[in-house]
């Protein structure tokens, strides 16, 4: 395996001790062996850095960073060490299938034109099974990608980021993660349409990554409501594409400061938009449920009594 190309595989940790060791030996167990292993911890306060420490292996590199980047600052300061000919990364809670980087590899060999190769995914955790149709083609994964929040076909499911792997030349040209995107959970789609900006890419046809739905995942908590950035980062990031596609504008340039601000506001506007109208509806699908209309008639009695006893009171005054 020494002869064939170095791949580098970055692990990014934070938190994640009750499955790191899963993720890591997933890479081990690997049937491509020519590797660098760059695990990321970006300042976990539980026991991720232990359960790192704990597995030995020539291949891997620990990256400890000492206050948290939000992942975007940890990986990029890590991009810079890689020495690996292709570049892919593991998700520090999910695992790969142990032929993944091999048959990726071998994807780069028949098409040297490509730049970015991903996988089918399986879901794993709190929602289990193959997603249906996902981006597989070129064309398709530029659809998802350039014409982001706009064209792409609702049945399709999203490309797993984590699963991709990048060749020497495209990193070089791409540089890693946006600074900006640190804490707003859409670096990886912004990297990526960077990226297919200028390569091709294409989705290998075979279930190869495995994706855990957790509770306390980044893509979990953007939904909780507890940080406000999380709330309209992806209607912020399709605003972003679309001024740079479509009106040839890059508002993340230092100069289109003002125009970034005014779409933070449109975006966090839509989002609150959207939230109010995703209430309204929960609501209406709870008050025609039978169990609220049960409810109703069981209280409907004692709010008659109630209104009684209001109007007594009144008269006694």
């Amino acid at each position: 395996m020494e002869s064939q190309p170095l791949v580098s595989v970055l692990i990014p940790c934070y938190n994640v001790s009750a499955f790191v060791e899963k993720a890591i030996r997933s890479i081990l167990d690997q049937t491509y062996t020519n590797l660098e292993i760059l695990i990321i911890d970006d300042a976990s306060t539980d026991n991720t850095l232990y359960k790192i420490k704990s597995l030995y292996d020539k291949r891997i590199q620990l990256v400890e960073i000492t206050e948290n980047t939000q992942k975007v600052g940890a990986v990029n300061a890590a991009l810079k060490m890689v020495k690996g000919d292709f570049i892919c990364f593991q998700d520090a809670d999910d695992w790969s299938e142990s032929g993944r980087i091999e048959k990726q590899v071998q994807q780069f060999i028949n098409q040297p034109e490509l730049g970015i190769c991903f996988t089918r995914y399986r879901y794993s955790g709190e929602k289990t099974g193959l997603p249906g149709s996902v981006s597989m083609t070129y064309e398709e994964l530029k659809e998802e990608f350039l014409e982001f929040g706009y064209k792409k076909k609702s049945n399709f499911h999203p490309t797993v980021c984590a699963s991709m792997m990048i060749t020497k030349t495209v990193l070089q040209k791409t540089k890693g993660y946006h600074p900006y995107f640190a804490g707003r959970v859409a670096e990886d789609a912004q990297w990526i349409y960077r990226i297919l900006k200028e390569f091709k890419g294409v989705t290998l046809d075979e279930v190869l990554y495995n994706y855990v739905v957790r509770n306390g995942s980044l893509t979990q908590i953007q939904f909780s409501g507890k940080n406000a950035k999380y709330a309209y980062s992806w209607q912020l990031l399709a605003k972003i594409i679309y001024k740079d596609i479509h009106e040839h504008i890059d508002v993340l340039a230092p100069a289109n400061i003002n125009e970034l601000k005014a779409l933070e506001l449109e975006a966090c506007e839509e989002a609150l938009v959207d939230a109010i109208k995703l209430v309204n509806k929960t609501r209406k699908v709870y008050e025609s449920s039978f169990s609220f209309r049960l409810g109703s008639i069981i209280l409907f009695p004692l709010r008659i009594l109630s209104l009684k006893k209001i109007k007594i009171q009144l008269f006694l005054v």
